[in-house]
């Protein structure tokens, strides 16, 4: 199962996983990419640090998020704090600990 929570503070779009992010759950997921494709936000910060599982899609998941925002003209910054998702995707995506590092 997966939970997203969203919140605009301070001009940022942030977006917190929880749950599990897998073949199973990412048309969960879908409601991000509306929402992100609709208002073009300048950044946006994916929380990862509750996910209790992610698969190989999952990580797609994630790499087309990054891709997505990048076409808007978006930043885009992943919270992980375990850096297993930075370590699974070459570092390519700006990473932080705490999404608060980002304010």
């Amino acid at each position: 199962m997966l939970t997203i929570n969203f919140e605009f503070r301070k001009g940022i779009f942030f977006i917190r996983l929880i749950g599990d992010l897998n073949k199973y759950t990412t048309n969960e997921g879908n409601k991000i990419i509306k929402i992100l494709d609709e208002n073009k936000f300048k950044y946006v910060v994916i929380n990862t640090n509750e996910l209790e599982t992610i698969d190989i899609t999952g990580i797609i998941y994630l790499v087309n998020l990054y891709h997505l925002t990048k076409n808007n003209q978006s930043s885009l910054i992943i919270c992980d704090k375990f850096k297993i998702i930075r370590d699974l995707i070459n570092k390519n995506i700006p990473n932080i600990d705490n999404e608060l590092e980002v304010l």
